[in-house]
This record gives structure tokens, sequence and C-alpha cells, in this order.
């Protein structure tokens, strides 16, 4: 070998090309007969069957693009392969699947040319050991569609076009010397040059390409013989340990719609099964319980043989949770159940409780997870997104996550940065120079396969794990569970770092707003069946009345299934929007009939006492007086500006009153004065300009001002908002750079004058062609300052937000999330502050200083800033890809301004904000004048969050957590007859009993402790 390293690795290069040693691999080939038919649709395997096929050839172009085609492929072999490895290569520019008698047996991906790299997966084995002569038949389903649906450079007028379909005989001499020679020469090309290592592989592969003579396959085991002698040098002690899992990221949707979801499990999974007879060492994991439920309703033949595998620790079901779901915008509940359904769905299919949250690709983790995991069974967490971070990068690969409450778990990011790795040399040894934490730890993982469009490992990979297996040069590599590996990282790592709070996600901002209609419809969705559970659990504790856990169990899967990680964060295409809607229609629609039946079941009183009064039922755990649209007829009532008649009513905590509406001292006014509108009552005083600007609001009972003096706040702007990349995804800091006010209001009219609620309606033109009329008012008993706005949005590349220039002066805001708030800076002294310039919330924001403050509501908005004294809620978006219609159209939003004496606990922020989105159910009765109150809690620093019927028993779950950070006792009392009382885990797994005495329990709680306790009744 002359001493020209760099001409040397050409020189490899060409030998593994697909001119030389890898054109080598399919040596007799010969074509098939083919016939298709252009299905109707994504139809079944036997509807297929009954289709009119027509013969096609080679060059034939499959359309339109999401169509689908079957394709029977006819086969004779030839008599001079007997004995031989035959398999078909297929390359229809589009994803594809094997069938044979019913059943799906493994996926082909063809390339577009230029696409991937090159054909992914184009062949499939039809005989180890043909016998010549032999006839036979396979369908090939062809979905005409790419791994990233239409995009991911996949071209459309490429797409669909068959450009290969022959049988082939693979010479098994030529394949094993192609991935000797790949991991030597890889060896050769990506240690570092300087090294001992990297000259023996560059030595070895260059003598193999001497050795080998690929017109003469005699010398081919020569060439062998020298790899087997490289690969004899094994490791020492000291060598990092990287273990391996074979893994398809599917997205549950994204660049394609539920369904085409649906085939690329089972083309993904089929495929799996299928290499695991080849390969006894390969594992698969598969973390996501729906894709599983949806195999067993639709492929049980494909199921079944995912189980055998699963039981013989090939096929491993991982990760706790029912998808991948978002871990900003879902409530704390809907992630609770995430892990629940999750869970049971794979204790009860495989026996296994999963100890590790999988969530690879998500754009943000919330500080209560660590407590979630820990009480659903998770000791572990495995994510890869935070490597994308924009600005900073995470200081450790492997260390402990310390949640709000303070749990901890065990945390590790794959160092090769990505959840698609392709097994390759360069890779594994990226893997390790990344690796951040060699002081502290030498295990990490590799997760393997193509992903996110789904596909999973091909067999080059696996041919290239096991040659590295035990290689010098090269980490110790070897396939291990989930489980396995995060039991030798735990017992291999030493004095490993915590990192508190949050895992932020510097990237994906904008997607805390994209799809405005998804997000509303996700939180009105919650709080139904949030409502649901707790009247029919109550209705039947006293009344037997059947409890509907089937039909719940199928409204809360919609629900968790649309929180997947690129649905509800907009980030899909918008066939995916138009599913969504579909069903949070029904999820409403259905959920509505529950409520109205459980109502009426049980407040349904008959009588004819008590004309004129009304029953409202509150199903929040905070009593309430609020001012509510009563039923036609109340004797009572005030009329609103359309007509309806307005009342006072009271409501205990997760109870009812039936009551006449109250008489309330004091009352509400509007004046128009000059230039000025002012709407006051005892609490505050609001004044607006004519042209919509809110440029006073006083607090009456601290003689505090709210807004900055000379400030004009619920002032609209629009933002130029055209991201570097990631159009749905990612809004850029320098957004706030481009700015347009939004314009005086082009009408002004006060539509309601007092006593009990007062009103004046601002319109404005906004953007270029959009429109937005926004009613603000208040009512005589609160000082909440609520708008309410109707938008028409048909902007591009446009932001729309709000904002309050606030008369106050704090280092940092508080924003609630799931069970519980944070506090994130107002400034940018750091870049890890000037990172979260957009950040997410759920009910609530607040600015404050030590006496006094301000808190933003939301009613279904989750994007947030604070910049100094300025706070704005982000409100629409208008990125054009994936989804060109993204937020075109009508918007109905309200929010709210609170100002507070003291900080946000004592003034009962929290407790208002559930209010504000959460109304009373108000209906007629004729019954006698009742109170009852089913459930509440003796200090307003816990919130009971849900109420409902344990999963596997008539007990009652009743679900708490500390909302305040604070530490003491307090007592939970119920009106129900309750028999005893435990406390259990998320998984309803009793724990430890407790004293029930008296109607209620006592309870120690900790800051933002999470309490679930199961109620025998």
């Amino acid at each position: 070998m002359q001493k020209h390293p760099e001409l040397t690795l050409k020189r490899l290069s060409n030998f593994a090309s697909e001119n030389e040693l890898r054109g080598r691999l399919y040596p007799q080939r010969t074509p098939v007969q083919l016939s298709a038919y252009a299905a109707p649709g994504r139809i079944t395997y036997a509807e297929a069957m009954n289709g009119s096929y027509q013969s096609i050839q080679v060059g034939h172009k499959f359309g339109p693009v999401w169509s689908t085609h079957w394709v029977k492929v006819e086969f004779t072999i030839p008599a001079e392969w007997t004995g031989k490895e035959v398999y078909l290569l297929w390359d229809s520019s589009s994803e594809a699947c094997v069938w044979q008698d019913g059943q799906p047996l493994q996926g082909l991906t063809g390339s577009t040319r230029g696409w991937v790299s090159g054909t992914i997966r184009p062949e499939f084995c039809l005989s180890k050991q043909a016998q010549g002569g032999q006839t036979g038949e396979v369908y090939v389903e062809v979905a005409c569609n790419g791994l990233f649906g239409l995009e991911g450079g996949s071209r459309v007028s490429i797409l669909g076009l068959l450009q290969q379909a022959e049988i082939a005989v693979l010479d098994r001499q030529a394949w094993d010397l192609l991935w000797d020679f790949v991991v030597i020469a890889d060896m050769a090309r990506y240690l570092p040059a300087n090294t001992p290592r990297a000259g023996q592989a560059l030595y070895a592969a260059n003598a193999m390409v001497n050795a080998a003579n690929l017109d003469d396959r005699a010398t081919w085991p020569k060439a062998r013989s020298i790899a087997v002698d490289f690969f004899s040098d094994t490791n020492g002690s000291s060598q990092h340990n990287l273990s391996a899992i074979g893994h398809s990221h599917i997205d549950t949707a994204w660049l394609w719609p539920l369904a085409e979801t649906m085939r690329k499990c089972y083309r993904t999974f089929s495929t799996a099964v299928r290499y695991m007879d080849d390969y006894p060492d390969y594992m698969f994991v598969c973390s996501q319980a729906q894709q599983l439920e949806w195999m067993k309703d639709q492929q049980p033949g494909l199921y079944a043989k995912i189980k055998e595998r699963a039981a013989r620790g090939q096929f491993i079901p991982a990760g706790g949770t029912w998808v991948e779901p978002d871990c900003n915008i879902p409530s704390g509940e809907s992630l609770v159940r995430q892990f629940l359904f999750g869970q049971r769905f794979f204790r009860q299919e495989f026996g296994e409780t999963c100890t590790e949250f999988w969530e690879p690709d998500v754009f943000g983790y919330s500080a209560a997870l660590p407590q979630i995991m820990q009480q659903a069974g998770i000791q572990n967490f495995l994510t890869q997104k935070l490597s994308w971070n924009q600005f900073n990068k995470m200081p450790s690969h492997t260390f402990i996550w310390e949640g709000l409450d303070g749990s901890r778990v065990l945390t590790h990011f794959p160092p090769v940065d990505t959840y698609n790795s392709m097994a390759n040399v360069k890779e594994v040894l990226f893997n390790v120079s990344n690796f951040k934490d060699h002081d502290r730890a030498n295990e990490s993982y590799l997760l393997f396969g193509y992903g996110d469009g789904g596909g999973g490992p091909t067999t080059g990979m696996l041919e290239q794990l096991k040659r590295m297996g035990d290689l010098d040069g090269l980490p110790r590599v070897q396939m291990r569970t989930p489980r396995e590996f995060f039991a030798r990282c735990a017992a291999d790592a030493q004095d490993l770092t915590v990192w508190v709070g949050e895992l932020y996600f510097e990237l994906h901002r904008g997607t805390y707003t994209t799809q405005a209609k998804n997000k509303l419809y996700n939180r009105r969705s919650e709080e139904l069946l949030h409502d649901v559970e707790f009247l029919t659990a109550v209705d039947h504790t006293l009344h037997g009345h059947p409890y509907p856990a089937l039909e719940l169990a199928g409204l809360w899967k919609m629900v968790l299934t649309n929180q997947f990680h690129d649905i509800i964060p907009g980030s899909s295409i918008r066939e995916v929007y138009e599913d969504s809607d579909r069903e949070y229609e029904q999820i409403l629609r259905q959920g509505g009939d529950l409520r109205y039946q459980a109502l009426q079941a049980l407040v349904g009183h008959s009588g004819t006492a008590n004309e004129g009064a009304v029953c409202a039922v509150n199903t929040l755990g905070v009593a309430r007086t609020e001012l509510v649209v009563l039923p036609e007829g109340s004797t009572s009532a005030q009329s609103s500006a359309d007509g309806r008649p307005l009342g006072v009513v009271s409501a205990p905590s997760y109870g009812f009153a039936i009551t006449e509406p109250e008489a309330v001292s004091g009352k509400v006014s509007v004046e128009e004065r000059g230039d000025t509108i002012i709407l006051e009552n005892e609490f505050v005083r609001a004044v607006f300009n004519r042209s919509g600007s809110l440029t006073s609001l006083e607090d009456l009972r601290a003689g505090r001002e709210c807004i900055e003096p000379g400030g004009q706040a619920n002032h609209f702007v629009v933002f130029d908002d055209v991201p570097g990349g990631n159009d749905a995804w990612d809004v850029d800091i320098f957004h706030l750079e481009k700015r347009y006010d939004v314009g005086n209001a082009k009408s002004v009219s006060v539509i309601e004058t007092g006593p009990l609620r007062a009103a004046v309606v601002f319109e404005y033109e906004v953007g270029t062609g959009s429109s937005l009329k926004q009613t603000a008012s208040l009512d005589a008993i609160s000082a909440r300052l609520e708008f309410s706005n109707e938008v028409e949005w048909h902007e591009n590349h446009k932001f729309l937000k709000v904002e309050f220039p606030l008369n106050l002066r704090a280092q940092n805001a508080t924003y609630e999330v799931q069970f519980g708030h944070l506090q994130r800076p107002t400034h940018f002294n750091t870049s890890w502050d000037m990172a979260r310039f957009e950040v997410c919330a759920h009910h609530w924001a607040d600015l404050a200083e030590p006496d006094f403050g301000v808190s933003l509501l939301n009613d279904c908005k989750y994007g947030y800033s604070t910049e100094g004294n300025v706070m704005r809620l982000s409100l629409l978006r208008s990125p054009k890809s994936p989804d060109p219609q993204a937020d075109m159209g009508h918007h109905a939003f309200r929010y709210a301004l609170l100002p507070h004496a003291g900080s946000f606990q004592q003034a009962g922020v929290i407790a208002e904000g559930y209010r504000f989105n959460v109304p009373l159910l108000v209906s007629a009765s004729a019954a006698p004048a009742a109170t009852t109150s089913f459930f509440n809690v003796s200090h307003p620093h816990v919130v009971i969050d849900t109420v409902k019927k344990a999963e596997d028993s008539d007990a009652l779950i009743v679900r708490l957590y500390e909302a305040h950070g604070i530490r003491g006792t307090i007592r939970l009392f119920s009106s129900l007859p309750v028999k005893s009382v435990a406390t259990c885990n998320l998984l309803e797994e009793e724990d430890q009993p407790l004293d029930w005495t008296n109607g209620g329990v006592d309870l120690q709680v900790t800051p933002f402790q999470l309490v679930t306790l199961k109620l025998a009744v």
C-alpha cells in the first residue's frame, strides 16, 4: 500500500460502490408477471382480492398521490436456481407492503433517486432454498406516497414510478464480503487518522481490495479471511459500552393521516418480526400502545406474531404511554391518562409494566413529568430532541431530572443525537466522542432504524452491528432492552448531575399557537370528560346507574391520540386536522350527551315548589358565586345585550345548589367621557380610549394602577413570522423586531350598561385581509376584566399577539403548568434566559411585585411571553407548511386581566383560572331549595383535580395536587357514603390505607405533591 491515505480511501469507496461489490449482490435475475388494481382507497386484503386486475410492466406510473394500488406478482423460479436464496426486488418509488394469504409479510420502500439514500428496502426473501421450477404469487400493496408523505425530498413527478420488479438470486458470499468490508473501511475513514487502529483498518481494507478479484469468486475467501483476522482483535475492559435497540419512531400522524399511519405500522412491524428469525439477537422497540392496538384490531395475524416475538424477548413494548404525547399542551390529567391507558394496555396484552418513559421526539418536557412518571411505575426517561436546541446545548447525556415536587428520574439522551441512527461505524464513533459524561458514566444507548415515517432497521444495519459487537477501535456494542440498558446505566453511573425543573426545548416555540382550533377543541374536550367522569361516578355511587366506562375509554383514547406530538402542536398536514376536527366534534357531541344524561339523573328533581329557581352544578373543586346566563323565565333576572337573562348564582365545590338567583348589593356602570369609555364596579375601574386600547386599570381596593403610565394595554400587534425553517413549528427571536401595530378600532359601541354587566364592543381591521371584533366586559361581582374575541384570520406568515405593558417590576413571571406553576425570567441576562422568549402556559400567567400583581387568563391559548413589564398572549399564527390553510378562517377565544393584592396564591388566581375556563352548569328547576357538596377540601392550596370511578371496581378515584408550593395538613371531605380510603398510584394500585372519619380524611401534603385516593363506597 502506497502512503497516500486519501487516495486509498477513495479506492475503498469505489470498491464498495454499486458498480463494484454492491453490484454483485444479485448476479442472476428474471422478470415477473404483473397485474394491478387501482383500489378505491385504503382497503383490506379481502377487498383487494375482489378487484379487477390489469396487466402492467416496469415503467408503470401509479397515481394519483395518496392513492392505493394492489399488484399481483406472479413468478417462476428457474430450474438452475435450485437451492439458492431467491428475492423479490421491488422499487415503486413509494411505500409498499408484501402480502400473502391475507397477511402483511414485510414493508418495501423504494427511492425517488436522490430521496433518502437510494432504495431503502427493495428486497423480500421468497425462499432461502429455492426449488427450481417452483411457481408462486404474492401481492404488493402500493401506497402512492413516500416515507414522508409528499415531502421529504420525494418529487411528485417520480412518486409511484415502478422502476424495478423482478426476482433474483442473492450471492451470500458477496453479501458477507460487502458488510465485512464496509465496517473495516468505515473504521479507516472515521477513526482519527493518527491512531493505530485507523491505520490497521486502512491496511486491512486495502488488503481486502487487493485480495479480491470480483470477477473470480475463488479469491473472495482470502479477502474475508483478512476481515476475520481484523475482527478477532477485541476491546479492553475500560471501553465504552453501547447498548443498541432497533427502533422506528412512527409519527402517529404528521405528513400523512392516521389511516396511513396504520399501514406504516404493519409495514414496519411485519418487517421487524420477519427479520427476527434471521437475526436472533435482534430486538425492536415499540413505544406507542395505540399503534399496537391498531394491529390487534386490524391485523390479528401480525399481532399474534408480535406477541410471540415479545414472549421471546425480541419485540419490546416500551414507554408506558398511549402515544408519544406532546408534553406542553395536554393537561396534567391528560398526561396521567397517557400512562394509565398505556401501562394498562402493555400489562393486559404483554404482561409488561414499562419502567421507562420513551419520548425521543417531543418539543419540551413539563416539570410535572417526573412525579407523574414515578407514580405510573416509571423510573427512567429517554429523549433526544433537546440536542436540537437553538442556543444552548444540554450539559449532560446521562443525568438525574428533578421535577416540581422533587421527584427524580434517571434520564438519558442518546449521544448520537438522533433516534434514527443508521447503525454504521460513523455514528457509533460519534456516539462515543459526543458523550459528555465519560467521567461519570460508561453506558449509552443507540436507537437505530428508519423512523418518523416508519420503516425501521434494515438488514444492512443488522449486519454492521453484528460485526461491531466487541471490536477493537469501537465501543462494545450489544442489543439490550430499555430495561436492561437503564439497569446497567444506574449501576454504572456515579455522582450524576441534577437538572431541576422543566426541560425547555429551544426550538419549535410556534407549536404553542399553531392550529388554534385544534387547541381549543383539546381543552374543551379535556374539560368535558372531566365533568362527565365526576357526574357519572357520583350518579353511579348514589343511584346505581351504569357508569359509561367503555364509552368514556373510547372518548379518552381519541383525546389522547390527538395529543400526539405532531397533531396537537399544529405541525401536521391539512388531512390530519380534518380528521381531528371530526373526532373532537364526536367527543363534544357524545360527551355532551353523557353529561346531560348524568345531570338529569343526578339533579333532575321533579316538583312544583320554588318556581323561578335554578339548579347550578359546579364541577370544580372551588366554591363559586358568579354571573351566569339563566334559563328563560327566571323571575329575578336582568337582561343582557342579546336579551338573555342574567343572574348571580352560587354553588359549592363539586356539588350543586337549587336556588333562586341572588341579589347583589354592588353594580357595574359604564360611562362615555369624551374620547374614553370607563367600566367600573366596586373592585376596579377600566379606562379605554376609542381606539380600543386599555389606558388604565385601577384596582380600587388596593389603590394601585395596573397599566404602565402612558402605556396602551390590550394592544394588538402583528409580527412578521418567517422562521428560518420548520414553518409550522418555529418562531424565531427576530420576529419581535418587525411589528405592525394594529390600528385604531374602526367602530366602538356600548352594548351593556349594567347593573350586572357592562360591555363595549370594538371592531378592527387586522393585517391585509383580517378582522377582529372584541367585547370588553366587566360584571358587578368580579375584578376580572374580560375580553371576548371573534377573528376572521386570513394572513400569510404573520403572528397576532395582544400585549399588556404593566405597572410592575419583577425579574420573573409565573406561569401555570400541569399540576403546578413555575417561574421564568423577564430578562435576557443569559443565553438560557433569551432562549425562553416564547413559553407555554395553561390557564394563566402572572407578573407581580411582593404586594401586588396582575394575572392574564385565557380560555384556549398556550403561548405567552413576558419581557420586562410587557406581558403578551399569543393568539394566532399563519404558517404555510405543512398545512397551507393553517389557522385560516374564523376563531373565537377569550382572555381576561385580573389585578390582585398580594401573591397570586393569596389572591386565588389558580381557582380563578379554572372558573374562567369551566362554566357553571345552570338549568331551570322546580325542585325544593338544596345545596350539596360531594367533595371539598379545607385549604385552597390543594386542588381537587379529578373525580372518577376506578378502572376495575366501583371505588371512586379522587386526585388532588398541592398548587401553591407549600406544605401542611389538609382535610378532604365528602358527603358520599365512603367506607374506607387508601392512597394509590396513578395506575390505581392501592398503597397505604388511611383513616376515614367524620366524613373526611386528613392528608399531609408537600409542595406540588400529586395525591391519588381510592375511596370504597
